[in-house]
């Protein structure tokens, strides 16, 4: 149905594009708008092509791609397409393309030729006054992403780094989809580690007839690959690759606790899956298991605190945080970065130390009764910030947080039965829940009898926070 113009300009008028538009110039212009409807996989622009047309979104997802490579999505409501190519009147330098039903507002080049010649001069002028705040804009934006893409590179070179000053090592990646295949291919070049990629599971037993694999990582429906692996042979290790989705990934652990590592990757994004794959390896292969700085970049101040008693758990929380906020970081990230130190510090104080049989001391006493750790059973606490990611670990000197407790915690979490395994405990149970669902991802680090730490990262942009956090594991 065709809108009245000034329905359009009552619309149009919230639009950045438009503030700067005079009332009777903002009813000239939604005279010239067209209402537009895209389907799914419509093009809206087509690199190479010439585009006589702006277009601003109202409704609906758009995807942006250079060469066949996504670069972004948009669906905010008035963002602009096409605005480069009207400009210059060249050929579109990129490929638009419907993800969704798409609605927008189109005004064709020719369409401000209708423009009256009193106003003629001052919406030229308002044009390339926008234009240029426009890209301003996307300017800053992409020099964000210079960064944080200089940033990535620093992280993967120090994890390829890693790899290479291990002593090599096999590894069979079982995973039937070539698109994710690819992620490991990039993590594995230039490492000096041998890769075989088998695409299924009588593919994986062809080369475990004719090799033995140091690492055999995993995707979840070909977990037997790891099973078959491992079985007889304590030199090879099993990485099972999860999707980010903890409930989920709880099924598959609850029926192959054999796995002795977990790591969650994001099918779209292939940088975290290179990130998190290389990282996982350099710590299997290099025996190194230990550290947040492993997720951070290289060179950051670490900061060290030592836990010594419950009752400084407020004053270390109140100095980490103030630490954070002198650099900037949002009080709503701190929020959740408060509320997983406290549980990470009083799963440390209370739950990790045994006694030589392995019985637990302190885990019987209520949370606000006071505990004094001897020097033998003081706990770490560790923070920094890298400027894109904020890690937060307590590390233990037990080494008793077993994959058994992690599952089934979790699944009477997830099951609505929260607190049900914590009888004879004096908390409430629901310490590792809490832990997960307020950090972007936690990891768990565990030796056996000797050591257990538990990492916390969080992006410190808020708007990027995770939609479904999740975990990693890794037992030795």
């Amino acid at each position: 149905m065709k809108m009245h113009p000034a329905e359009i300009a009552k619309e149009i008028r919230g639009y950045s594009f438009f503030k700067s538009f005079s009332e009777d110039l903002l009813l000239q212009v939604s005279a010239m708008v067209h209402t537009e409807t895209f389907q799914p996989g419509d093009y809206l622009l087509k690199e190479g092509q010439l585009n006589q047309s702006l277009i601003f979104l109202r409704s609906g997802k758009v995807e942006v791609s250079l060469s066949g490579e996504v670069l972004t999505t948009l669906d905010t409501p008035g963002e602009v397409i096409g605005e480069m190519s009207v400009i210059t009147s060249n050929p579109a330098s990129t490929t638009v393309k419907a993800l969704s039903v798409v609605d927008g507002f189109v005004i064709r080049a020719e369409d401000f030729a209708h423009v009256h010649p009193k106003d003629k001069d001052r919406f030229q002028a308002l044009l390339f006054q926008i234009y240029c705040f426009i890209l301003a804009q996307r300017l800053m934006r992409t020099n964000e992403k210079a960064r944080l893409f200089e940033i990535l590179n620093r992280e993967l070179h120090q994890a390829q780094n890693a790899l290479e000053k291990g002593t090599g090592g096999r590894v069979l990646l079982v995973e039937p989809d070539k698109k994710q295949q690819l992620p490991v291919r990039m993590a594995m070049g230039g490492t000096g580690v041998h890769l075989d990629i088998a695409s299924d599971l009588p593919a994986a037993r062809e080369y475990l007839k004719g090799a033995t694999y140091d690492v055999v990582l995993a995707e979840e429906n070909c977990v037997d690959a790891i099973k078959e692996a491992v079985t007889g042979n304590n030199k090879t290790h099993g990485v099972l690759l999860t999707a980010k989705d903890v409930q989920g990934n709880l099924g598959v652990l609850k029926n192959n606790r054999y796995i002795e590592n977990i790591i969650s990757r994001d099918s779209e994004d292939r940088n975290a899956t290179v990130r998190y794959v290389l990282t996982a390896l350099g710590k299997i292969l290099n025996k190194d298991y230990f550290g947040l700085e492993k997720y951070l970049s290289w060179g950051v101040e670490i900061q060290k605190k030592v836990v010594t008693k419950s009752s400084e758990r407020e004053h270390l929380r109140e100095e980490m945080c103030n630490y954070f906020k002198k650099m900037g970081i949002r009080s709503s990230v701190l929020d959740r970065v408060n509320t997983v130190s406290e549980e990470m510090l009083m799963n440390a104080i209370y739950d990790a130390p045994v006694d030589s049989q392995g019985k637990s001391l302190f885990n019987h006493i209520s949370r606000k009764e006071e505990v004094e750790l001897a020097t033998h059973q003081q706990s770490l606490l560790s923070y920094a910030t890298d400027g894109v990611l904020l890690a937060v670990a307590v590390k233990d000197p037990f080494g008793a947080l077993s994959k058994e407790t992690i599952i089934e915690y979790l699944l009477s979490c997830y099951t609505g039965m929260a607190g049900s395994m914590n009888n004879e405990k004096g908390g409430a149970g629901r310490g590792l829940h809490q832990i997960i669902e307020n950090a972007d991802l936690t990891i768990f680090n565990v030796k056996r009898g000797i050591r257990t730490e538990v990492i916390c990262l969080f992006n410190i942009d808020g708007q990027k926070r995770e939609a479904q956090p999740s975990f990693h594991y890794f037992f030795r």
